[in-house]
């Protein structure tokens, strides 16, 4: 070759191809494909070409251009990329670059795929005119040409389709530039309000991000992990992620509607219960198409982008934690203390429960999940008032103050202070044994008999409201009168642990993960505790949480790094400004928006920051 076409964002490979046979003036396109490949025998293939490094050897300056360049930025493989598993995905690449392409749409499952190709090559008139005033030619994009693609994600019009068949050539040879093949007279439909224009300019804007961002694959069972959270957030999974097909397909239909499913090949039967979307969500064996994994994202309210950053969280329906302590009456009231959280499901109301347990004795629980900061500060029911709450109680039956006032003092309800009081009066009257509680007494000492081999907490799981009712009323008796704990060797064995030694250890582990974290490159990760868990080699996630009150400089540590979900927000939004201004000369509010991910909630909340973070110097 004595020359090369200059390569336009997002152009079709097939499309550069066609533009060289045009300025070459070859009549026929298989001299064409001698000059670039040094073959005539090769087909112009639209979606997934090879032989590229047959090309690069001859081009006019050789390996001006690199076989990854050309597959990433003009052919359809980084679309498919993070939906395929990593091995498959280095193979593909190994295959375009060097092989003839023969098995390369079995490799990456179009065959098995029931989703239609275009029948046309498509073009966005508005496109056409913008190129030709700015290159003077246009050009095949990428993205107009994507399964499930009919609108153009930049201006907002649908698609023209043109006479060039997409697949489908009687001659498989043939090369035809837009340029040529444009119809300038037709008139390209505008958008509307429809509910179905927003889904398929959805699908148009996150067929653009995968073909325009190079994003490895993911791993599918880190995908399913991702979209069982999400399930869970929503109400369509349990805690255990037991999914609820019942709920979750007929509104995954009713959301996009049966003629847009159907029209794209991606409609669930409520009787099938070996779809799709059945494959990706339970332990996933076979990749599924790009367009269905953003179907099922935009249902779910989320992006490419926002999988990116969150690929790796977990479903917290109650936040990471620390969580408050909300015993009125102890002085770390409202004071983030408590760790220990233990989630179930309300097998009712079909919501998960937290159970939050603090060391000063207070056990409340709560429905969620949580969906404002207030709910954080919110109780559902008391289970166990513990003994600093049994002792305030006890001071202010000594003082002079109304029942209402005690009540609020300690933050409950008049009747409960009335009922607590008249407990204790009948326990210590004439210092005699009250009917009420012997019966309690006789029943937890015939548990014991009847169970001699449980231990205190077996016991208790046999029959919960009496040993409540004893520890909350005749707390010494039960001690006494309870099995001794058992002796465990993990605790003799954390006795040999050097606590300081290792909190020190964990400590700056903390710091670096956290810089890392902060720093990393090509992706935002919120600096949570779970997150930094993850990372930490010394210790396991659970170990970590279980220990942390023998791990003081940890504690400090995490305080201060441990990011809010305001503070991540912020800083995505300065990363994304600060990404967009290198490419940029203006931005708007929208872009910054739409690149950091943001919810709306948040998007209006930090607006301020956006304008101040756009037009800073």
């Amino acid at each position: 070759m004595i020359f090369f076409p200059c390569l336009y964002e997002d152009e079709l490979f097939y499309s550069v191809l066609a533009r060289y046979h045009q300025y070459s003036g070859n009549e026929n396109s298989k001299i064409t494909m001698e000059e670039v490949f040094g073959s005539s025998t090769l087909c112009a293939a639209t979606t997934l070409p090879s032989n590229f490094r047959k090309l690069v050897r001859r081009l006019p300056i050789p390996e001006s251009y690199s076989d990854q360049q050309l597959i990433n930025n003009h052919t359809f493989l980084p679309y498919f990329a993070p939906f395929i598993p990593n091995e498959r995905y280095q193979e593909l690449k190994l295959m375009m670059s060097e092989s003839d392409g023969k098995f390369i749409y079995m490799k990456i499952g179009i065959p098995a795929s029931k989703i239609k190709s275009p029948d046309y090559l498509r073009y966005c008139l508005e496109c056409v005119e913008t190129e030709k005033a700015l290159h003077g030619e246009c050009f095949w994009h990428r993205v107009h040409q994507a399964e499930g693609v009919v609108v153009c994600p930049k201006h907002g019009c649908y698609l023209t389709d043109s006479d060039v068949p997409y697949s489908e050539r009687k001659n498989k040879h043939d090369l035809a530039s837009l340029g040529k093949s444009v119809h300038l007279d037709k008139v390209s439909s505008s958008q509307d309000d429809s509910v179905q224009f927003k889904h398929r300019f959805f699908i148009s804007e996150q067929t653009f991000y995968l073909l325009n961002n190079l994003i490895k694959p993911f791993g599918l069972e880190n995908l399913r992990r991702f979209y069982i959270a999400r399930l869970k957030q929503q109400g369509f999974a349990t805690i255990s992620g037991r999914i609820k097909w019942v709920d979750l397909i007929p509104k995954f239909n009713q959301f996009y509607g049966v003629s847009l499913l159907k029209e794209l090949k991606c409609y669930i039967s409520e009787t099938d219960e070996d779809t799709w979307l059945h494959k990706v969500l339970r332990k996933p064996k076979v990749s599924c198409h790009p367009l269905r994994h953003i179907l099922l994202l935009g249902f779910l309210g989320e992006t490419i982008l926002s999988l990116q950053q969150q690929i790796n969280s977990d479903f917290e329906p109650f936040g990471s934690g620390p969580w408050p302590c909300l015993n009125r009456a102890a002085e770390h009231f409202k004071k983030p203390v408590v760790i220990s959280c233990k989630i179930t499901n309300d097998f009712k109301m079909k919501v998960p429960v937290g159970t939050f347990t603090c060391t000063c004795g207070f056990v409340y629980s709560r429905r969620g999940p949580d969906k404002k900061e207030d709910d954080l500060y919110k109780i559902g029911r008391i289970k166990t008032f513990g003994p600093v709450w049994e002792q305030k109680l006890a001071e202010l039956s000594t003082q002079d103050l109304s029942l209402r006032k005690k009540a609020e003092i300690l933050g409950v309800d008049p009747m409960t202070v009335k009922n607590k009081l008249n407990i204790k009066e009948q326990l210590t009257e004439n210092n005699s044994v009250n009917p009420l509680l012997e019966g309690y007494r006789k029943e937890w000492s015939l548990l014991i008999k009847n169970n001699g081999d449980k231990t205190v907490t077996e016991l208790r799981s046999l029959n919960p409201s009496v040993y409540l009712w004893l520890y909350r009323n005749d707390e010494r008796w039960l001690k006494e009168h309870s099995p001794k704990a058992r002796v465990s060797k993990v605790k003799n064995l954390n006795q040999r642990v050097d606590w300081e030694s290792r909190d020190k250890d964990v400590a700056e582990q903390v710091e670096l993960i956290a810089k890392e974290i902060i720093n990393g490159a090509g992706e935002v990760t919120r600096v949570s505790k779970n997150e930094i868990g993850r990372r930490i080699s010394t210790l396991s996630l659970t170990s970590f949480i279980n220990y942390i009150d023998r791990l003081p400089k940890t504690r400090e540590a995490l305080e201060k790094h441990v990011e809010s979900i305001e503070q991540f927000q912020i800083r995505r939004i300065k990363y994304f400004i600060g990404e967009l201004k290198k490419s940029k000369a203006s931005l708007s509010e929208w872009e910054v928006i739409r690149a950091a991910g943001l919810k709306s909630e948040f998007a209006d909340k930090l607006k301020h920051i956006i304008i101040k973070e756009i037009y800073r110097v």
